[in-house]
């Protein structure tokens, strides 16, 4: 959110206060798995602690339990509220930005909110089924679940409101009394009260156009319509107000605005605003509202407060002069002329007293009166819509009204009168306030629904694992559960698989009538898969003639940063699956397969996108990977296999195929291992490696001696041979070339392997 100014209109000596845009930007926050959503893991003890919470408060509110609260049940969810959010505005001085803080800060509310309402609605759900059954067997108890149903139904919103509005209550406790020194530190300050902004009452309901939630937070606007009659009272308002004061432009709360919608809403919300304000237009990256003067209901006072402007006109006349005076007095008569004007135009629509009637509907509601009747019906009759028969013959439990009730009624009827008449304008002016603070407080629930449908709470550990590994889960998180919390990825290698020459083996295979799927699941696959445990590797592709694995490093699993070692290791276990399969094809005439595996190694996480629940892993290391498995047709027709099986050589300037899709070498790899440089420089940071020259076939060769453990903790010799590259020019290789540039071969010859384990230096081969 940007930091907010103050914008100063003068209404005579009074400025006006024109609250800046909220603004909150979200595009630093990584996507979640769904490419649009931030995926967040909330805190198991917060998100349990509402839970029970709200079951409590529900099941008072259901059974209209009366006894007082024990406000203990209260301090588990204050605890765990303020160890996450403590934690979260800290995060600031590391890896979030303010805005995201502003943005992550409403996934708590969300969670709260789905929680409540979720558990009002499986309530609803049992009863119905409770009825159903009850109707199969004919039982008894029918009317009573079907009573209890029915009375639900009607008081939804006002339960939903009575329990959020308790939950709230406690987050507001501690934003007021330990987190508000944490918030001017941390966070910028702001002309919108962020408790204003993000404990908004019209959170608390489903409905904000709902009776028992007007009733309680603002007024009945005496309306039938699905916006309870707000828009044309507020339009009409709108309107007196730009003729009277041309010099105060107001920005409509109704927009026209055309566009593309949002593409969620998650709770409803933009839904419920889209009757008041228009289409909620897709914001993409910046969370945005505009507010007029009109939005600030302390503005409508400095404007319309007519006894303290008469107050002060004897001391304008006295510091300032009679030409100030006589301005003053002048502008004061044009204030009341507009005010007599919204006035007169409240009694044209019949709603001036039924909107007084509200406040006072407010003060007598308890919970015997809403057995009795609804607020609105109330609000009627103390307006003198309707009497006092038609509101008892409308009770919704027969129970006629008490002396002591009637009494109440009459006492308000009475000071309503006063209120409509004598002081009709001080009572238009608290009409305008509210509705002042209405219209902001919309604007505040629809970015408060902007930022819900931009946030998805993950509650599955298949979630949890899939958003982890894509590197864009946000945990909210208490201080204990941070240091339980699973460690994120932190670096990766790539293990590619280059089946040679598969869709001549599958020709022949289906030559001989044989079934090809079967050979290669029963001679490559299978094998392979039973090896992954063992070494700690994952799949990522295994289709065809290709075979992509993967071995993750987590940040808080430093003694199990082996995945270069053991990608090794499982390399040379596929070969050797590949030779002894090979061994007993040439035995049954079937044909043979041939690898090339290329490893890479990134200091750094994969990425991952996702086909429903299936993870795409993106990572360079793959392409790299791919490069290092292939083999060149030239360098097969003059290198023949021997003690090592991999060679590689840089193309010449000016040889064709250089510069290719950024190709600047050729090798040849005919079941062998390539290991790339910032795997071996890795490899040798996670085992002691030795050093050895010896000579093979007359030439010196310099090999990496060293052991590693696999997952269970058994130990394998690793030799990795050290080979300069070689130049290729003219299609031939560069004889006598000498080159700095050197590749990194794993090797998986038996013989040499036991050579030089055992003895530490072979015979010459």
């Amino acid at each position: 959110m940007t930091e907010t100014n103050t914008t100063a209109l003068l209404a005579g000596d009074d400025p006006l206060v024109v609250l800046p845009p909220l603004h909150i930007d979200i595009a630093d926050l990584r996507r979640g798995v769904d490419n649009y959503h931030v995926d967040v893991r909330m805190s198991p003890k917060f998100a349990g602690d509402v839970r029970r919470l709200a079951t409590t408060l529900l099941q008072r509110a259901i059974t209209q339990n009366p006894q007082a609260i024990d406000s203990n049940i209260f301090n588990p969810l204050r605890a765990s509220y303020l160890d996450v959010m403590t934690h979260l505005i800290h995060r600031v001085k590391t890896n979030l930005s303010v805005d995201s803080v502003k943005l992550l800060e409403f996934a708590l509310l969300k969670l709260i909110l789905t929680t409540t309402q979720g558990l009002l609605d499986a309530t609803i759900d049992e009863l119905k089924e409770s009825s159903s059954e009850s109707q199969e067997r004919s039982s008894a108890n029918t009317l009573s679940t079907n009573q209890r149903l029915f009375w639900l139904q009607r008081q939804y919103d006002a339960i939903l409101m009575n329990v959020n509005h308790q939950i709230f209550a406690q987050l507001e406790r501690v934003e007021t009394r330990q987190l508000r020194d944490v918030r001017l530190q941390y966070l910028p300050s702001q002309h919108h009260d962020p408790l204003d902004l993000r404990l908004n009452p019209m959170l608390f309901s489903s409905d904000p156009s709902a009776n028992a939630f007007l009733i309680e937070h603002y007024r009945l606007w005496g309306g039938d319509s699905e916006d309870a009659g707000f828009n044309a009272l507020n339009a009409s308002i709108e309107a007196i107000l730009s003729t009277g004061l041309t010099q105060f432009p107001i920005i409509p709360l109704r927009s026209q605005a055309n566009g593309t919608p949002e593409l969620s809403d998650d709770l409803g919300g933009l839904f419920q605003t889209q009757k008041f304000m228009g289409m909620a237009i897709d914001s993409k990256n910046i969370l945005h509202e505009e507010f007029s003067w009109l939005d600030t209901p302390e503005n409508l006072a400095l404007l319309f407060d007519l006894e303290k402007r008469s107050e002060a006109l004897a001391d304008i006349r006295k510091e300032s002069g009679f030409g100030a005076w006589w301005k003053a007095r002048k502008e004061l008569k044009t204030r009341k002329k507009i005010l007599e004007s919204l006035h007169r135009d409240l009694q044209k629509r019949g709603v001036f007293t039924l909107l007084i009637a509200s406040s006072h509907v407010k003060r007598l509601w308890s919970p015997v009166l809403a057995e009795q009747t609804e607020g609105k019906l109330l609000c009627q009759y103390l307006s003198g819509q309707i009497d006092l028969k038609k509101l008892q013959n409308r009770s919704q439990s027969g129970k006629p009204f008490t002396d002591a009730q009637l009494k109440q009624f009459s006492t308000s009827i009475a000071q309503i009168k006063l209120e409509a008449g004598p002081r009709k304008l001080e009572s238009t002016l608290t009409i305008l306030q509210d509705i002042s603070l209405f219209r902001r407080h919309l604007k505040y629930y629809r970015l408060a629904h902007r930022a819900f449908n931009r946030l998805r709470i993950l509650k599955k550990d298949e979630e949890f694992k899939l958003s982890r590994e894509a590197g864009t889960l946000y945990a909210l998180l208490t201080a204990n559960e941070q240091q339980d919390d699973e460690d994120r990825i932190v670096h990766h290698t790539i293990l590619k698989a280059d089946v040679r020459g598969s869709t001549m083996v599958t020709e022949e295979l289906q030559n001989k009538s044989l079934n090809p799927a079967s050979y290669f699941s029963l001679r490559f696959f299978s094998p392979i898969n039973n090896l992954l445990t063992q070494y700690g590797a994952n799949k990522v592709f295994i289709e065809g003639d290709a075979v992509i694995l993967s071995l993750l490093e987590h940040e808080k699993s430093p003694q199990q940063w082996f995945a270069v070692a053991r990608a090794c290791g499982l390399a040379k276990a596929m070969l050797n699956v590949i030779h002894a399969n090979n061994r007993h094809s040439e035995q049954m005439g079937l044909p043979e397969l041939e690898l090339g595996i290329g490893l890479c190694f990134t200091d750094s996480a994969p990425y991952y996108l996702y086909d429903e629940d299936k993870p795409i892993m993106i990572s360079g290391a793959i392409g790299k990977a791919d490069r290092l498995s292939s083999c060149t047709w030239k360098l097969r027709k003059i290198i023949q296999g021997g003690v090592f099986n991999v060679e590689v050589f840089a193309l010449a300037d000016g040889e064709n195929g250089r510069g290719e899709k950024g190709q600047n070498t050729i090798r040849y790899n005919v079941n062998g291992i390539l290991l790339d440089a910032f795997g071996f420089e890795k490899l040798g940071q996670e085992i002691i490696l030795k050093r050895v020259v010896v000579k093979i076939n007359g030439s010196p060769t310099t090999l990496h001696v060293g052991k590693y453990p696999d997952v269970l903790g058994k130990n394998h010799d690793l030799v990795i041979r050290e080979a300069q590259v070689g130049l290729w020019r003219n299609d031939a290789p560069v004889e006598g070339h000498t080159s700095a540039d050197r590749f990194y071969e794993v090797v998986t010859n038996r013989k040499l392997i036991s050579q030089i384990t055992n003895q530490g230096a072979p015979s010459p081969l």
